[in-house]
């Protein structure tokens, strides 16, 4: 099948039509079309970062923290609480990226100046100069990956996507 007749996703729509005319497949169609993005951006992302001129970034999610952390504004540190409650991911899982962009020199954790017995996790002026020669080419990246949508398109996708996410979240 070419990208002109449709997708694998078109296939199993066409097959349920076949199999169970009277079931609505959509939103299975739209689900299935949403993970798939989410895939395909990843794997996409992860091979640009791993790319890159400049400090290592080894993947996206190690990204997302120096993102995170810039668009904060100086002096680019946050408590790890706040990192994981901008990223949406565990303690677990930040533990691991904090400790590998340590080591790769992007972030620093100085104890907390207002609690002793906390961290800050801040970006090293070397991650700040790094990360802001890079951020224009990245986020030009991005916009590549949706070309297939107008600016109308995007906007619309991104304001249906958030609707989405507002009433499903909740529900979890």
């Amino acid at each position: 099948m070419s990208a002109a007749d449709g997708d694998a996703i078109d296939v199993a729509s066409q097959q349920w039509a076949t199999a169970c005319p009277r079931l609505d497949v959509t939103p299975g169609e739209v689900l299935a079309r949403i993970q798939r993005l989410g895939r395909l951006i990843e794997e996409a992302q992860n091979r640009r970062l791993r790319r890159r001129p400049g400090m290592p970034v080894h993947n996206l999610g190690d990204f997302d923290v120096l993102r995170a952390l810039r668009r904060s504004g100086p002096p680019y540190a946050l408590t790890p609480t706040q990192l994981r409650q901008a990223m949406l991911v565990s303690g677990a899982g930040l533990s691991g990226r904090l400790k590998r962009l340590e080591k790769d020199g992007w972030i620093t954790r100085p104890a907390s100046p207002d609690d002793g017995r906390s961290t800050l996790v801040r970006l090293t002026p070397e991650g700040v100069a790094d990360l802001d020669r890079d951020l224009e080419a990245h986020y030009a990246f991005e916009s590549d990956l949706l070309r297939a949508l107008t600016p109308e398109g995007r906007r619309r996708a991104a304001d249906d996507l958030r609707a989405l996410v507002l009433d499903i979240e909740p529900r979890l």
